[in-house]
């Protein structure tokens, strides 16, 4: 009697971590797949001090690329500049080394900036100003202060300023920053690629089509 009881007690506890096992292997997938795109979401909201107050994107600037790429990426940049000629300076791009020795962690970051970004008077005034430390949702735009930015040298990454902040507010700041994340991309290997590189400095494909010309 007592052997029969015991089968019965051992077979109910099968069934029921059967049971359990099932259920377990049912949700975990889905716990699984809801962390991961909670993490997608926090990944997208981390970047967000990549947008920078006057509405450029900082992960292309060359400053940021130096502070931030694999050394191997630096040192190709290295390279490539040392080894090429000296060519004539064209309307609308600065001189190759206009940055160098610059480092920054972006706009927006609260963390190391270069000098130029400290002291940016567009940067200074959105934080006074807006919530998100953004021109985007200012009622001056475009004021004297980032219409000065963008005529200061003529340089072509400065004429979308206004464009991308018209962007930002239109889309959102997170879906925008994954689709400049994307433009700014070796179209091949997915190289971060700066303002003004005319190939990727990895595996040579020309620059984006996606991009502003460099005329």
């Amino acid at each position: 009697m007592d052997f029969k009881k015991n089968e019965k007690t051992t077979r109910r506890k099968f069934v029921i971590g059967v049971a359990g096992a099932a259920v377990y292997c049912t949700c975990f997938p889905l716990d699984r797949l809801a962390a991961s795109e909670k993490d997608k979401f926090n990944e997208s909201k981390s970047k967000e001090y990549l947008v920078a107050a006057c509405g450029t994107y900082c992960g292309a600037c060359p400053a940021y690329i130096a502070q931030h790429s694999e050394e191997e990426q630096i040192k190709l940049k290295q390279q490539k500049i040392s080894s090429s000629e000296p060519k004539k300076l064209q309307k609308g791009i600065p001189p190759s080394n206009w940055m160098d020795g610059l480092l920054c962690d972006g706009c927006l970051s609260g963390g190391m900036l270069a000098a130029h970004c400290q002291n940016c008077a567009i940067r200074k005034c959105a934080a006074n100003k807006q919530n998100n430390s953004r021109c985007s949702d200012c009622k001056e735009l475009p004021c004297y202060r980032i219409t000065n930015l963008i005529n200061m040298g003529g340089y072509l990454h400065r004429t979308e300023y206004l464009p991308n902040l018209e962007k930002i507010r239109k889309m959102g700041v997170q879906k925008w920053i994954k689709y400049e994340e994307k433009r700014w991309r070796c179209p091949r290997c997915g190289l971060p690629v700066s303002w003004y590189d005319t190939e990727c400095i990895k595996c040579g494909e020309p620059r984006s089509k996606d991009l502003f010309p460099l005329i």
